[in-house]
């Protein structure tokens, strides 16, 4: 259950030589390329997303990279960073947090000491493994136009509607079938996210986009077009209203409820402000379109 996905549909991925990309890694394009240059290192359960990465630059764990962002050569994104849209980082820099901002300028000695520490703490991370697939059959949904990817893994009750799509890598868990998952009409769940329904009901509605390495933790409800961004936790008894969003590498606790047309952001998740018209009019773009890859993936 440990997998690098790389998706390039609808877009072009470049990964030069000397890269390493660790377990449950994501790249992918969204309206945008993505290149990663020569000699980087991508750290577990880390997204990189429509965006550049240039030479020997070491990504840590659990971060995301957003959409049109450069990261300068000899770089070095913490643990748990989120590189927001269209920054600019410059060559020899340290970041951190969320969002992640510059905390140290190194040397390039400083850089290769650090990388060679790093690799030799991750050097069980390098062997590959076999990958279990669960044979999920897909004869048993009744939706039209659906995409189940062949890797799913899942012990719940699922119940997908017309145009909807789970991506590669994803985790679905439900203890002996308790538990169940609906995934409303042209809403996907995409490549390595996780799903425990803890034995109840995540109720997911229409037209809504998880994005990649989301983790959810049941009972939950997620409402008409909502967003749940790239590398968020999600805890049980969650209410993400309509049109709501939740911003990436979120942290959402038990029992929070988000408004309608808000935005929420952070560890822990609160209020940021309200959605703006162009944002939902960008949200309903990236929906759009995997709704028509449901239809192009469709068995």
């Amino acid at each position: 259950l440990n997998s690098v996905v790389i998706r390039g549909d609808g877009e072009k991925i470049e990964i030069e030589e000397g890269c390493t990309l660790n377990k449950n890694s994501t790249v992918h394009v969204a309206l945008n390329g993505t290149k990663i240059k020569k000699n980087c290192m991508i750290g577990t359960n880390s997204v990189i997303h429509a965006c550049v990465i240039k030479s020997n630059v070491l990504v840590g764990n659990n971060c995301v990279i957003m959409d049109n962002s450069e990261i300068g050569s000899y770089s070095i994104i913490q643990d748990n960073c989120l590189v927001a849209p269209r920054k600019k980082i410059p060559p020899f820099s340290i970041v951190a947090g969320t969002p992640g901002k510059i905390v140290k300028t190194i040397n390039k000695q400083e850089f290769l000491k650090y990388k060679n520490h790093l690799e030799k703490s991750s050097i069980n991370n390098l062997v590959a493994k076999d990958i279990n697939f669960s044979n999920f059959n897909h004869k048993n949904i009744k939706a039209k136009n659906f995409y189940i990817a062949p890797d799913l893994f899942s012990t719940a009750n699922l119940i997908l509607e017309d145009n909807s799509s789970i991506w590669f890598a994803v985790r679905i868990i439900g203890l002996q079938k308790e538990g169940k998952v609906v995934l409303g009409e042209g809403s996907n769940i995409q490549d390595n996210s996780t799903i425990n329904t803890k034995w109840k009901n995540i109720i997911i509605g229409k037209r809504v986009t998880i994005g990649h390495n989301v983790s959810i933790l049941g009972p939950i409800k997620i409402e008409d077009d909502a967003v749940i961004g790239i590398g968020s936790i999600i805890e049980q008894g969650t209410i993400v209203k309509k049109n709501a969003f939740v911003g990436a590498n979120s942290y959402v606790k038990k029992n929070t409820i988000i408004p309608e047309d808000t935005i929420y952001t952070g560890s822990p998740a609160s209020f940021f402000r309200a959605v703006k018209k162009q944002e939902k009019n960008y949200f309903s773009i990236g929906q759009k379109v995997y709704e028509n890859l449901a239809i192009e993936y469709s068995y």
